[in-house]
């Protein structure tokens, strides 16, 4: 889809806001709806191991640090993809209230910088199955610029289930 829109603390901030809702149906117009070509920005195993020990790319895990690590294991096997760093993608958000909303910018791109050399740098970001990096890949592209992010899908659950993959538990440095 080319048109979009993600609600920056979801509907209960919406609608604590007091801005307009409705419980009617919208009248649907049929369309010739034609998808565009597939998307350039998921990549598979074999793209993220061609990339290990690239001092050019920087893979991002997203997952809580007991995952990273190994400490608390839920997959075939404990640790994360050698050379990835690890930026929980919870550390990306704040409570207010009890709504979710983006940290400011400034404090995620002083973040990111951390991590990332440049907004050109080549980035994998990656979960257990896709759904939390899908969020870090949201910030980096979306809200901080970054043009060369690539978001590997199949996550932790694939790269743990694959024994031919190497795994690592030492944390890296930022």
């Amino acid at each position: 889809h080319r048109r979009y829109g993600i609600l920056n603390g979801g509907f209960s901030r919406w609608a604590a806001e007091n801005h307009p809702t409705t419980k009617n149906l919208p009248t649907i117009e049929p369309t010739d709806y034609q998808p565009g070509p597939a998307d350039a920005f998921t990549v598979d195993y074999t793209q993220v191991r061609e990339q290990l020990g690239r001092d050019d790319t920087v893979i991002i895990d997203v997952r809580p640090s007991e995952f990273y690590t190994g400490r608390k294991v839920e997959e075939a096997r404990g640790g994360h993809i050698p050379g990835a760093k690890n930026r929980p993608y919870t550390e990306d958000v704040t409570k207010v209230g009890n709504v979710l909303l983006f940290k400011a910018t400034n404090e995620l791109a002083a973040a990111y910088a951390q991590l990332i050399p440049s907004n050109n740098s080549k980035v994998i970001v990656h979960c257990r199955t896709g759904h939390q990096a899908s969020q870090t890949f949201f910030v980096l592209r979306n809200l901080l610029g970054y043009t060369n992010v690539l978001w590997y899908d199949g996550g932790w659950s694939e790269w743990a289930a694959r024994p031919e993959l190497p795994v690592d538990t030492k944390p890296q440095p930022f």
